[in-house]
This record gives structure tokens, C-alpha cells and sequence, in this order.
């Protein structure tokens, strides 16, 4: 009897190290970026046109989209970095509208983007200015140049195949092309209509 017990304890002690082992992986990266890629995150990105490309818009007025997609997986099946994109759309007209891809890493709690097109400034998110659950993003970020952005997103549903980049072309042959800027980037990682374009073609300058 003496024996069987010491070896259920035996047992019961080998897993609960077992379960600490394995729980004791999953970091406070590998769950940030967990949340991270969990949907599309949407919504007010305050004053970020004014800041980033020297245009004013007022709040309200577009509509920012994230979508993180991780890779390079570990063995306990984590991600830490990956790619993405970002829409920034006009809430009055759905087809002004800029894309860009991205890549991002969360590293020591803080998340980093840097985007495919070099117009685009690379920007960190720091780990005590900003919250996320699974439906609720929210915080500051800062660019290179100290410029800091307020944002408060949502987890929702998002149709991506609008804003690809193939399907862009035909909307700029469309009757109204010749009257829209049209702006694409040298590696063609980015695509911009109406004021988007007007603006990012002015940083180009």
C-alpha cells in the first residue's frame, strides 16, 4: 500500500512538471502575437494622415485595417513575427483607399512593423502604451521620427479580395481614372488612390 502511494506520487509529481514545462513556453511574445494574428483589427487611427504624409484629415473621416499573418513557427507551435498588411480606406468614398504590406515582430513585449514600401515609416508599438484582448486593440504607437499615433480597433470580419492588389488595376481604368491619383510603389508592395495617392506622391518629392 506504502508503495503504490509513493509511486501515484511519483506519477502525480512527474506531471505536474510536465505541465509546467510546457506552460512555462508560451511567453508573454507568443501570446501577444497570438491576439495579434487572431482577426482583422479595424478602426480610427487618430491623426495618422496628417502625421505621416503631410495631408489633414480629420478623425473619423478613413478607416485603418491590420491583418497579421505569423510564420516561422517554433516546436511548441508559436510565432512571434510574420507579415501583414494594412488598408487605410475613406469612410465617404470606398474606393480612395491606400495598401501596403508589412512585416512585424513582437519582441520583448513591444511590436514592431516595418512596412514593404520605404515611404511608409517603420513604426513600434511599446509594451506599456497599449492593450489587446481578442476583440479589442487600443494605444499609442510611434514612428522613427518620434511622431506618435493613437489607435482603437476592433476585431471584425473583413473582405481582403476588395483591396488586392490585381483588382486594383481594373478600378483605375475605370471612367474616373484620368481625375484620381494613381500611386504604386517601385516594388509594388503598396497601392494608393484619390488623396492616399495625392499625398504619398507628395513625400516622394
Amino acid at each position: 500500500m506504502k508503495k503504490n502511494l509513493t509511486s501515484a506520487i511519483v506519477m502525480m509529481m512527474a506531471m505536474l512538471t510536465t505541465m509546467f514545462t510546457f506552460t512555462s513556453c508560451e511567453t508573454d511574445d507568443e501570446v501577444i502575437a497570438d491576439y495579434l494574428t487572431y482577426g482583422n483589427w479595424e478602426g480610427y487611427l487618430g491623426t495618422y494622415y496628417e502625421n505621416r504624409w503631410g495631408e489633414y484629415v480629420q478623425d473619423g473621416e478613413f478607416h485603418t485595417v491590420w491583418r497579421f499573418i505569423p510564420s516561422a513557427y517554433d516546436r511548441y507551435g508559436y510565432a512571434t513575427s510574420g507579415y501583414g498588411d494594412e488598408v487605410d480606406y475613406s469612410t465617404r468614398r470606398r474606393n480612395d483607399y491606400a495598401r501596403c504590406s508589412f512585416r512585424w515582430e513582437v519582441r520583448n513585449g513591444n511590436i514592431y512593423i516595418e512596412y514593404d514600401d520605404p515611404d511608409w515609416n517603420p513604426v513600434k508599438i511599446d509594451w506599456r502604451d497599449y492593450s489587446i484582448s481578442r476583440s479589442h486593440f487600443h494605444g499609442t504607437m510611434y514612428d522613427w521620427d518620434n511622431r506618435a499615433y493613437t489607435f482603437d480597433l476592433e476585431n471584425t470580419r473583413w473582405d481582403w479580395d476588395y483591396y488586392t492588389y490585381d483588382r486594383y488595376w481594373a478600378r483605375t481604368r475605370a471612367a474616373d481614372a484620368d481625375t484620381t491619383d494613381v500611386y504604386i510603389s517601385d516594388n509594388g508592395k503598396c497601392v494608393a488612390t484619390g488623396p492616399f495617392a495625392k499625398a504619398l506622391k507628395k513625400v516622394r518629392r
